[in-house]
């Protein structure tokens, strides 16, 4: 565990965020700079998942701006794919010992029910997960530390609930296998690797699971009862008895 989250309450976007197709993401907005996007990454994502569809752009912020590049599901991938941009833009602060962890953008699967378009996001139910992205991408900054595969976030000391649709109290960072090998990690200098995370709901039955048996025996009740990297907010807690 890298330290607790006080994961967002309200959908929070329609003040201080920006909603547009992606083709026009380039253009100048009046009253705020240009959407910077590293084109190394831009073309990783095309080259892996395909072309993006729709970005939230971040228009205010005290720390790191981080906007959300969402791909809709369609024949290929059915289901949405939420990647935040710009944690990678600052190094985390890491141990010689741990210096491939220095650079790290996170990823989210949506069902393709989920609502991704901002006329379709109705109240904090459906927002969470984008929510819990934008927060989790400015988390390496703002607390001075840094995420790996296995690392689990709670929502607040006690967790609680991260929505009332759903028993979810934290987050988990998975390797994202769902994508083809060459997905994993990025090069982008000499000096600059990035890593992909992927941002996973899990209880607090398995979060006390994972601390107390480890990363590797909370995937084996993964795998025993089919649970994958997709949400899925009804989903069976794992680890819960009885």
């Amino acid at each position: 565990m890298v330290g607790k989250v006080d994961g967002p309450k309200e959908a929070y976007w329609y003040s201080n965020s920006l909603y547009v197709d992606f083709n026009t993401k380039r253009l100048l907005i009046r009253g705020m700079r240009t959407l910077d996007i590293n084109n190394q990454l831009l073309e990783h994502y095309k080259k892996y998942i395909g072309e993006p569809d729709l970005i939230n752009i971040e228009t205010i912020s005290e720390s790191l701006n981080i906007n959300l590049i969402i791909f809709q599901a369609n024949d290929q991938r059915d289901f949405h794919t939420i990647i935040p941009s710009g944690m990678s833009s600052l190094p985390a602060q890491v141990s010689e010992d741990n210096k491939n962890w220095e650079y790290t953008e996170l990823i989210m699967y949506l069902p393709p029910s989920w609502p991704v378009a901002i006329e379709d996001i109705i109240d904090f139910k459906d927002y969470w997960p984008f929510g819990w992205l934008r927060k989790l991408g400015k988390f390496p900054n703002e607390r001075d530390t840094w995420f790996c595969y296995g690392d689990t976030i709670p929502n607040g000391d006690p967790p609680e609930p991260i929505a009332n649709n759903n028993d979810f109290t934290g987050m988990l960072l998975l390797p994202p296998i769902r994508e083809d090998e060459g997905f994993s990690s990025l090069m982008l200098s000499k000096d600059k690797t990035i890593q992909f995370l992927v941002v996973c709901p899990i209880y607090q039955e398995e979060m006390e699971y994972q601390l107390s048996k480890g990363f590797g025996a909370l995937l084996e009740k993964f795998d025993e009862y089919n649970i994958n990297d997709i949400v899925e907010i009804n989903r069976l807690n794992t680890c819960k008895q009885g």
